[in-house]
C-alpha cells in the first residue's frame, strides 16, 4: 500500500445521467475493504448497479446512504 488515499467519486452511469441515489453501503465507515469488493449500490431512474472498490484500505464515507448526489461528487476516501 502506498499510503496515498484514493478518492471514490460518483461515476457517470449513462450519457444523460447527471445524478444518482446511493441506495446502500456494503462496507461500514471505518471498516476495511479490498480492491474489487462491492463498496456501494447506486440507482438512477434507468438502472441500479453495484460499484466496486477501486483500492484496498479503510473506508471513510463522505456522503449519506439514501442521498442523491451529482456525478463526480466525492463519495468516499479509502486510505
Amino acid at each position: 500500500m502506498s499510503g496515498n488515499p484514493t478518492e471514490v467519486r460518483l461515476p457517470k452511469p449513462g450519457d444523460a445521467i447527471t445524478e444518482a441515489e446511493i441506495t446502500e453501503f456494503f462496507v461500514e465507515d471505518g471498516a476495511s475493504v479490498t480492491e474489487g469488493e462491492p463498496l456501494y449500490s447506486l440507482a438512477t431512474d434507468k438502472a441500479e448497479m453495484d460499484i466496486e472498490s477501486p483500492a484496498s484500505g479503510v473506508v471513510s464515507w463522505k456522503v449519506e446512504e439514501g442521498g442523491t448526489y451529482d456525478v463526480g461528487e466525492l463519495v468516499a476516501v479509502i486510505s
